[in-house]
């Protein structure tokens, strides 16, 4: 009951911090929209972080004009890059590229 509970109170500050996405940068409103839902749905701060990588670059993916351009370009590096490892390291390749994109999307913007 306590676990319900929780991932209700996350649903809503994820509803909560979406709808105030618009007064926010797209990379910070897409780290803490990932952030919330990795905690919700894992079971570690590893799920949580791993969120906000994920939701960070991808909101930095979505930005217009030249920071998004090599966001983008960065977030498909990072992906061939993060799959590669995972799938030397035997753990899950759409995670590896998942979590490698949205590095590479962040850095990406950031060296733009």
């Amino acid at each position: 009951m306590k676990m319900k509970k929780v991932q209700g109170v996350l649903l809503m500050t994820l509803l909560a911090v979406s709808m105030s996405g618009t007064a926010m940068d797209k990379t910070a409103a897409g780290a803490a929209i990932g952030a919330v839902a990795g905690a919700a749905t894992g079971k570690s701060i590893k799920s949580t972080v791993g969120g906000a990588v994920v939701g960070a670059g991808t909101g930095a993916m979505f930005k217009s004009g030249d920071k998004g351009k090599a966001a983008r370009k960065g977030g498909a590096v990072g992906a061939v890059v993060g799959a590669g490892a995972a799938a030397m390291t035997g753990n899950s390749v759409l995670k590896g590229a998942a979590v490698g994109a949205g590095a590479g999307g962040m850095v990406g913007e950031a060296t733009h």
